[in-house]
């Protein structure tokens, strides 16, 4: 019988790894208390990015610092109490908004990204799911005015840098590219090796599948308490008194990922990028072929199974405050001014919690306090075009074997914690 490890968390990126550490011989048992993949791993635009290079904190950030106070864009909402509460955090995410660390996490990021997606495609490939990959044009940013378009320059310079391929587009060009679109555009970027899922929820559910047939087990549960036995093994205990012991526990949950450290000791910098989304039916006419960023809308529209689902901007609150859809709702009032949709598919608009640390950068690999107990998770609103590669670091890193690509940017311990 081979080891056994508890992965906490059924998102994307503790379903990779758990398919991934299944293959290198342990025996895995994943816990969540849904149905894996329906957290924040639903609701994102469906991208398989190799392009996400730009971390929020970065120079532009401090720049337009004014304007986003005033709540004058609707790419980024906040709660000025949370802020208030969360200051010391807020002053070190800024802190990072510098050219040296935005460099830093640039190349960090191409290269997990890049990794990731070519995991992504092998294990489409293997599980059947071909059908939900579309990989000719999977991600076009859009720029309403000149100088929308200007203030991406930086954007660009950073992803030539670090080997982004691209393609600008022209306003009739556009039309030409999507006949669905309006036109209210003056420039697109093409990210030409980015492609794009129509379900992330179906993409999950046939990893799993291939978890399952190899022996793989999930329990459905809350967590409620995690300790070391003595032995260096792990006990997760789970609301209605179910506990299960495995020889090593990794630690995936995402947004809830800080707060079980912390029953551990950790003092994790981690806040939350929360996210909203709302399917509407499509209307009679052209269709979009793939997902769609207006920059300074704030907004994505992406064709997914369900309908033509909008995303809002990025909002900063309390990770378990009550939604607030005034984000949301004027992200489909402007996605309506750009594309022919029609009726809300759901009652109300889906939200999600992304983890995000103080670099923007994910935390992979073993804890530094603990043996056998092992982080993954910070990974942003990139969890998606991140998940495999970061199941390969960590499985090479509990195999004690070099990290398929500079593991150091992710180091747990680069934090106090």
């Amino acid at each position: 019988m081979g080891q056994t490890i508890i992965i906490i968390g059924g998102g994307i990126v503790g379903v990779s790894a758990g398919l991934q550490l299944q293959r290198d011989g342990y025996q895995v048992r994943l816990i969540d208390r849904k149905q894996p993949g329906r957290e924040t791993s639903y609701g994102n635009a469906g991208v398989l990015s190799d392009s996400s290079v730009m971390v929020l904190n970065n120079p532009g950030l401090v720049k337009n610092l004014p304007k986003l106070l005033l709540g004058w864009s609707n790419a980024l909402r906040y709660d000025l109490g949370f802020v208030l509460r969360r200051i010391g955090w807020v002053a070190r995410f800024l802190a990072h908004c510098r050219p040296g660390h935005m460099h830093h996490a640039a190349r960090a990021l191409r290269a997990l990204l890049t990794m990731s997606q070519a995991q992504h495609k092998r294990w489409i490939a293997e599980a059947g799911a071909d059908h939900l990959l579309k990989t000719d044009g999977g991600w076009l940013k859009l720029f309403r005015t000149e100088k929308g378009f200007a203030n991406y320059q930086a954007e660009m310079d950073l992803m030539r840098s670090v080997g982004v391929q691209f393609t600008v587009y022209e306003a009739a060009e556009i039309r030409q590219m999507e006949p669905a679109l309006m036109p209210r555009y003056h420039k697109a970027v093409m990210m030409d090796d980015t492609a794009a899922i129509s379900s992330p929820a179906d993409l999950t559910d046939a990893y799993l599948a291939m978890f399952a047939a190899a022996g793989g087990v999930v329990e459905t549960a809350s967590v409620t308490g995690v300790a070391p036995d003595g032995d260096g093994r792990w006990q997760v205990t789970c609301d209605g008194g179910a506990s299960f012991d495995a020889d090593k526990l990794v630690l995936a949950a995402g947004a809830w990922s800080a707060e079980i450290a912390a029953w551990l000791g950790y003092d994790i910098p981690m806040a939350w990028e929360r996210g909203y989304h709302q399917h509407l039916a499509p209307a009679d006419g052209p269709r979009l072929r793939q997902p769609i960023y207006d920059v300074e809308g704030g907004f994505v529209i992406a064709p997914m199974r369900q309908g033509m689902r909008v995303t809002s901007g990025v909002e900063i609150t309390d990770r378990d405050a009550p939604p607030e859809f005034r984000q949301i709702n004027k992200a489909v009032a402007l996605a309506k001014d750009v594309v022919s949709l029609g009726t809300p598919v759901e009652d109300e608009p889906w939200m999600g919690r992304r983890p995000t640390l103080v670099d923007s950068l994910p935390m992979i690999g073993p804890a530094p306090r603990h043996a056998n107990l092992w982080f993954n998770f910070g990974h942003q609103h990139i969890g998606l075009s991140m998940g495999p590669g970061s199941a390969l670091i960590l499985a090479a890193q509990i195999a004690g074997t070099p990290p398929p690509i500079d593991a150091a940017p992710f180091r747990v311990d680069r934090f106090a914690v």
